[in-house]
């Protein structure tokens, strides 16, 4: 391995990281922008992240307009008529989330302020919602199909990026919450403290990320419900490195276990292979990939009345969690 980048670790700021491998992109939309990247681990912290990172104008275009082309995240079976039940994955994690916040804040005030950021369809928001239903419920969000949806249910929205968004808001709320988000921002540490000072005395902060344990980064490892590939992540969080950027941005962790299903261990030739349902899927009539886009959601992410693996806490699991 090699420590070939001069751009300094977005934790603590060491320099000298260590080459892990190439990025792996994977739609046409984002080759451009990660497409020459690698990934870069810090020694100190234990963060990896992704060099030469995009410009931050054409981050902020691809998630405004090309993330959830296709319907890739969500963007296939969202609706106001069928909401929440319009992607039931998405429901029953926004309901372990809020469960999961109930429980630590028993003894806080009843009606909330409540700021999600990178709210997406408002699945968090709409738990959240029934678990305090006097609260004030925003978002921050800046893809068009997520910001009409959220307005569509009635919740406050401020479409620009994070940054601008907290660096205008002078108001504090109870609990803010960033479920898959963080490593998406340029700036992690940054965001991190800007929110701390959005915090009310008694706020919580609520950070979900995918986990991704430093010896899986040359293995591989896979969930229906977690990341195939890298994009668009920006950083790459196993528990210690969550926790050193937690810290760093002076916020005390109450609670930080990994959450969800557990991974599998895949063979190394299912990220190797030529993609043939790529393939077969672009020869296909638009309405028919719709189609098959509903269908192929509802069985590969189907869950049920109450599932078991959103409310399972440690071992290998796919998310990590943190208050």
């Amino acid at each position: 391995m090699m420590s070939d980048t001069s751009e300094p670790c977005l934790c603590c700021g060491t320099s000298g990281l260590t080459r892990v491998r190439p990025y792996r992109a994977e739609s046409a939309a984002g080759a451009p922008l990660f497409g020459s990247a690698s990934l870069f681990r810090c020694g100190t912290c234990g963060l990896v992240q992704m060099e030469p990172q995009p410009a931050a104008d054409a981050l902020d275009h691809y998630y405004a307009e090309s993330y959830r082309l296709g319907g890739r995240h969500g963007s296939g079976v969202a609706n106001v008529r069928d909401f929440p039940r319009d992607n039931m994955y998405f429901m029953y994690r926004g309901q372990s989330i809020a469960a999961l916040l109930a429980k630590h804040r028993s003894g806080a005030p009843g009606r909330p302020r409540i700021l999600d950021v990178g709210a997406g369809f408002g699945h968090l928001l709409h738990a959240l919602g029934e678990t305090y239903p006097d609260s004030a419920r925003s978002a921050i969000e800046i893809s068009q199909v997520c910001v009409d949806h959220l307005r569509g249910l009635g919740i406050t929205v401020h479409q620009a990026p994070t940054e601008e968004v907290l660096g205008g808001l002078t108001e504090q709320f109870d609990i803010i919450t960033l479920s898959h988000v963080l490593e998406h921002l340029r700036e992690p540490s940054r965001v991190l403290g800007m929110l701390r000072e959005r915090l009310a005395p008694d706020g919580v902060l609520y950070i979900e990320v995918p986990h991704i344990p430093a010896d899986s980064l040359e293995r591989y490892i896979d969930h229906a419900w977690a990341p195939r590939h890298d994009e668009p992540h920006l950083t790459f969080f196993s528990p210690v490195a969550l926790r050193a950027m937690l810290e760093r941005a002076e916020l005390r962790v109450e609670f930080l276990e990994a959450a969800g299903p557990e991974y599998a261990d895949v063979s190394w030739m299912t990220f190797h292979v030529p993609p043939i349902k790529t393939i077969v899927l672009r020869l296909l009539p638009e309405a028919l990939k719709r189609a098959l886009r509903r269908r192929s959601i509802g069985s590969g992410m189907s869950v049920f009345d109450h599932e078991e693996p959103f409310y399972r806490y440690g071992g290998r699991g796919i998310w990590l969690r943190s208050l």
